[in-house]
């Protein structure tokens, strides 16, 4: 069996590939011709039943409009007729954390101590759009790209994960959600569920760039990138001139024979124009955390902190992001704590996090205020989560699990939306 190979913080790094680890294989050699090309695969594939149960949309005061946060599901009307305002019961079956996943790879040693690699990661769902089978599940090309390892550290080009919150992604995965669903995220939509992501994990994103990764020097490790730019589309700040850049520090080291301790900070940086005006903003972050492995226990923790960033992943479209009114980026934050302890062929994972939007002076400035004599918007003001989660591992390549997920989403008007997700499945890994 060939075994897994998750290179924290290697830009060799790839949620796809590298994040099948744990008790699965990593990759399968399909063909290896002596000197020349080795051709592997690696992927997932499995399905979870999902049983969502709590509170709709909160209602807000008329001329109030809600930020579009929390988790949209078709519910009961609320006692005034208000559509999907009352109670939740609803069920879907899900990919969960991660879609199903075919990744295929080529690599070659170029000399006795270099090695070209290329590798495509293609991503699909169990479940369609909004309920509506009708439509066709298309495949989404996560990754894509060449990376070439030696001595002088590693040169990646092309699609994969960047930098910016990996490790507190790597966290939710290794500890948490990689063979679970987590949080209710785009339930009524399509693709991978949550895991602890926008409660309390900014997740990393997949774009194209170029980044270089500094050889190991006594566990320390440094990784920059360049990477294809992200903005707001649709909103205020619209446009783009320049990429981003973003920087990864880890340090990696034993602890004696009892396990491991590996230790991570790392920041992005985006540059955002106006679409009508000439103005302009930035917005930019920094995250930090740890994984520490300790015989059967493992604990994970995560923190970010940044202007403009977002709730799930960095620059996601959210209403939150920026006032309407004044066009100021809010500023977000977030917390995550995640264990894990191994019990023969038993996991037990359990998680908490939180993710703050802070309250801009915009927000309650009465200049802004509708007719009514109240804000015109009420933003995010934090989604709280708590998970657990228990995975069973038939084999190597053959896991079940039943997991919990409690989201409680608050706004800054005075709206809540508590949700309690109960789910159980299995997938295949290879």
């Amino acid at each position: 069996m060939i075994q897994a190979r998750v290179r924290v913080a290697a830009l060799g790094f790839t949620l796809a590939l590298s994040l099948l680890s744990g008790r699965a294989r990593a990759e399968t050699t399909l063909v290896a011709p002596g000197e020349g090309w080795e051709v592997y695969t690696g992927g997932r594939v499995g399905a979870f039943v999902e049983v969502l149960q709590g509170d709709g949309v909160p209602a807000t005061p008329s001329g109030v409009t809600l930020a579009n946060e929390g988790v949209t599901v078709l519910a009961d009307p609320g006692p005034d007729g208000t559509p999907n305002a009352g109670h939740v019961l609803a069920s879907r079956v899900r990919s969960g954390f991660l879609g199903n996943i075919l990744t295929i790879g080529l690599r070659r040693k170029l000399f006795a101590s270099s090695t070209l690699s290329a590798q495509i990661s293609i991503w699909g769902t169990a479940e369609t759009d909004s309920g509506r089978t009708f439509l066709k599940n298309l495949p989404d090309e996560r990754e894509g790209y060449l990376q070439l390892e030696g001595p002088a550290g590693r040169l990646l080009v092309g699609r994969a994960l960047s930098l910016f919150s990996r490790g507190a992604t790597e966290i939710d995965f290794l500890y948490g959600h990689g063979y679970a669903v987590g949080a209710p995220n785009g339930f009524s939509d399509f693709g991978p569920s949550g895991g602890h992501i926008g409660y309390g994990v900014l997740a990393s994103v997949f774009a194209a760039g170029v980044a270089y990764a500094t050889p190991s020097f006594y566990g320390l490790m440094l990784t920059a990138g360049y990477y294809d730019p992200g903005n707001l589309v649709g909103q205020y700040y619209g446009r783009t001139k320049l990429g981003r850049p973003e920087a990864e520090a880890t340090f990696d080291t034993k602890l004696g024979t009892l396990g491991k301790l590996h230790v991570f900070v790392n920041g992005a940086y985006q540059k955002l124009y106006a679409t009508q005006k000439n103005d302009s903003t930035s917005v930019y972050g920094a995250g930090a955390g740890a994984r520490i492995e300790l015989g059967p226990f493992h604990l994970g923790v995560a923190a970010h902190t940044g202007n403009g960033l977002g709730v799930n992943y960095f620059l996601n479209q959210t209403d939150s992001i920026v006032n309407h009114q004044s066009f100021e980026l809010r500023w977000f934050d977030g917390a995550y704590v995640q264990t894990q302890t191994v019990v023969g062929k038993f996991d037990f994972n359990a998680g908490i996090g939180i993710t703050r939007a802070h309250q801009l002076t915009a927000d309650i400035d009465p200049k802004y205020f509708n007719a009514q004599g109240l804000p015109p918007y009420s933003y995010l003001k934090s989604q709280f989560g708590i998970s657990g989660v228990v995975v069973y591992h038939f084999t190597d390549n053959l896991h079940a699990s039943l997991d919990y997920f409690r989201s409680d989403v608050k706004w800054w008007l005075g709206q809540q939306q508590v949700l309690n997700s109960y789910n159980a499945g299995m997938m295949v890994t290879w």
